[in-house]
Parts: structure tokens; sequence; C-alpha cells
């Protein structure tokens, strides 16, 4: 009988979900919902995405739109670190709660800083720094491990395979290769995990 899978995540999720679907297509029906997952606040208030969808494994993750700053010459983020940290720690007591399929989270993926400056060059464009993406996936750690959840390493696998030569020239976005690696490797990801036993 095939498995359930929820894939869940911003427009990076967008860019490699076809991938997923394709390569789990012989174990797995792979649902996401439609349009932008965004952020924590977004995913607090769609709890359905979690505990409607009927589902024996999610991957997921949101980051990239928390972590964004108010503006260029601004510090603080959209959602702030502790914020965000509140956020996954009550989303996850509640999807424990509420469900018993396996959790995988996706790490926030990097930027190429050049590119993301020269395409976002307006004072009140979005702005994003790596240092604080590395800020949010390191905060994150503790939080995931104490809900026992698995770490999909994607920041590092497009370290590995070279951020410049995956992203697109906005700086943030996947080339379609790109976009094939990291669907590739949340694919192989997900049926490791379903062909291994209960729980992660």
């Amino acid at each position: 009988m095939s498995k359930r899978v929820t894939l869940l995540g911003d427009s990076i999720r967008i860019g490699y979900q076809a991938t997923v679907k394709e390569q789990l297509a012989d174990v797995a029906e792979v649902w996401s919902p439609e349009g932008n997952g965004m952020h924590s606040v977004h995913h607090l208030c769609n709890m359905g995405w979690y505990l409607d969808q009927p589902a024996d494994l999610i991957h997921f993750n949101f980051g990239l739109w928390d972590c964004r700053r108010l503006g260029r010459v601004r510090t603080d983020n959209l959602v702030p670190l502790e914020t965000y940290l509140r956020n996954l720690d009550y989303l996850l007591e509640v999807v424990r709660g509420g469900t018993s399929a396996k959790l995988i989270w996706a790490t926030i993926t990097p930027l190429v800083q050049e590119r993301y400056g020269a395409t976002h060059a307006k004072g009140w464009s979005p702005w994003r720094v790596n240092e604080d993406i590395v800020r949010f996936n390191e905060a994150a750690a503790p939080v995931l491990a104490r809900h026992g959840v698995q770490i999909n390493d994607l920041g590092a696998l497009v370290h590995q395979h070279g951020p410049a030569s995956m992203i697109c020239e906005d700086g943030v976005h996947y080339t379609p290769e790109g976009s094939a690696v990291l669907g590739t490797r949340v694919a192989s990801v997900i049926r490791e995990a379903l062909a291994g036993s209960p729980g992660v």
C-alpha cells in the first residue's frame, strides 16, 4: 500500500516538489498545499497542513521568510529569533500530540549574497543575509532534537555542490538543475525514513 507524505515549505519547496513526487511515485503519494508556505506564523495559522491531512511522514521547514530583515539598513528580523523558536516549539508540541507521522525538518538554504543584493537594491526591498540563516538554523537544532525530529541538512548540501552553481540570478531561488538536486536529496531521505522503523 502506498504511503502518504506531506511536503511543506516555502518557494524553495515549490521548486523541488515535482522531483520529489516523481522519484517517490512508486512508494508514496505526496501532498503539498498550494502556494508558498512562507513563515512560521503562517504555519501556525494552517495547522491543518499537519493534522488534517493524513500522513505517514511530514517533511517540512520554514525560516527564509522568518529571518528576512525589516529593511536593508535594519538588523531586526521579520520574525525575531526568540519568536521563531517559540513558534517551532509550539508547532512541534501540537503536531507530536496530534499525529504519529514521522517528522523531518529541512534546514534553511543559503543565499548567493552578491546576487541577492543586486536584485533587491531598493531600501524597502526584502533583505536577507547568510549570517541570519546560519543563526536560525543553529538555534532551531536543539528544539528539533528535543522533539525527536530528524534533520535533512539541505543547507549543507547546497554548500557541498556550490551555491553559485545551484542558485539562479536572484540569489535565493534555484535553477531547474539545482532544484532537482534538492528534490533528489529530499526524496532519498524520505524513502529511507519510510523504509525504516516507526517513529523518528
